[in-house]
């Protein structure tokens, strides 16, 4: 606590002081309420039905404070930086114990002639998140937040892995030529907090690095976007010289205005995935479903794997109605495990509707229902033995942007 407010005095002073050089602070809260319903079935045997009703933050969109400023070079060249603190704006604490600026921490050189370089924390392309990620949000009007309705954004939808943010990246942002912008993304160390790796170099095989290339072409009403990403797996554990399969995902998608509603819709490929979307809550390490107690109620313990591959599809909407606009989405994830013997199944469905309502430039009411339905068969190469999860939310809240 004390690390926070010493961090949040400094940060306040320097805003203060430097105003002048070009530096600005920004921010938004975004607090409401939401109903959670969550119920698992094994072999047509109901174990989990819970409900929950609470305040929470960040229900459409992450609550953050930060501070983002430039310095011109010369007519060509200027450096920037981006430094954002995301917080729970229900209880004012961290959302990221570790990292005071988990949102972002970048400092960039920007060139009309040559394009943008920036190297830090910051998010991954495949998102919408921060200064650099474009593919989320072009793709889907949810993006990769939404919580609130069940994660329904790409991230948690439509992407096995990489739709969130990256230590140690490297960030290349081209020029835009004939609406077509290039990115190129890298990072050595993708969490330097992570227990498994802390000890370990940076841009070793004993570290998870993250790599992506992706392209995003605008014009007029059309928003074309395609990303596709790679994780070098660290090579920990017991066994450090076993090389992890590598992981990919093949990205791509677009969305088209009408003017009475926007179209969009988005694809993926995936191979050799840990997680599928939200099949991780499902079932556990072994392949069989198993639940523990949190906050006096079972839940359904988290499923991983090293070779699940297959694929997603998004279709997506908005609609401007009665001053404010509708968020539509469906979406569909089918996958295997790849591994040697493996026969285990995945399929998803997801669906939500939301709306937005602002109050003004800068505030904003929101409302949403999410429905999300997983299915897992043949766990551990047994015909018919099955897990299924369904999750039901609503949510109600605001937003204000400063």
């Amino acid at each position: 606590m004390k690390k926070t407010l010493a961090a949040v005095a400094v940060l306040g002073a320097f805003a203060g002081s430097a105003f002048a050089a070009d530096v600005t602070m920004y921010g938004r809260i975004d607090t409401g309420l939401h109903y959670n319903n969550n119920q698992v079935d094994v072999d047509g045997q109901q174990i989990v039905d819970a409900d929950k009703f609470e305040m929470g933050s960040g229900l459409s969109t992450g609550s953050r404070l930060g501070l983002k400023g430039t310095e011109e070079i010369n007519e060509d060249l200027k450096a920037a930086f981006v430094l954002e603190h995301g917080f729970n704006s229900d209880d004012g604490g961290d959302s990221d114990s570790n990292r005071f600026f988990n949102r972002e921490s970048s400092v960039q050189l920007i060139s009309d002639t040559y394009g943008t370089l920036a190297f830090g924390r910051m998010g991954t392309i495949a998102s919408d998140a921060g200064t650099f990620g474009f593919y989320a949000g072009a793709v889907n009007p949810f993006g990769s937040g939404w919580s609130a309705v069940g994660g329904q954004g790409v991230g948690a939808k439509i992407s096995a892995l990489n739709d969130g943010r990256y230590d140690n990246t490297i960030t290349y942002k081209s020029p835009t030529f004939a609406g077509t912008t290039v990115y190129a993304q890298y990072s050595m160390k993708g969490d330097n907090f992570n227990a498994d790796q802390k000890t370990y170099d940076e841009n070793t095989h004993r570290v998870d690095r993250y790599a992506a290339l992706g392209v995003n072409f605008a014009t007029g009403a059309l928003n074309l976007a395609a990303v596709v990403d790679w994780v070098d797996e660290a090579c920990t554990g017991s066994n450090p010289v076993k090389e992890p399969e590598d992981k990919y995902t093949f990205n791509v998608g677009g969305s088209y205005d009408f003017g009475v509603m926007k179209a969009f819709l988005a694809a993926q490929y995936f191979q050799n995935a840990n997680d599928v979307g939200l099949m991780g809550t499902l079932v556990n390490d072994s392949g069989v479903l198993g639940t523990s107690v949190v906050d006096g109620k079972e839940v359904a313990n988290k499923f991983s794997a090293d070779e699940l591959k297959g694929y997603s599809v998004a279709l997506g909407a908005t609609v401007p109605a009665m001053g404010g606009n509708f968020l539509m989405s469906v979406s569909y994830t089918d996958a295997e495990d790849d591994a040697k013997d493996a026969t285990a199944e995945f399929t998803g469905y997801q669906a939500a509707v939301a709306y937005q309502y602002p109050l003004s430039k800068r505030t904003v009411l929101y409302t949403g229902v999410g429905y999300t339905n997983r299915e897992a068969d043949k766990l551990n190469a047994v015909e018919g033995n099955k897990a299924e999860q369904e999750t039901y939310d609503v949510s109600f809240g605001m937003v204000h942007y400063f």
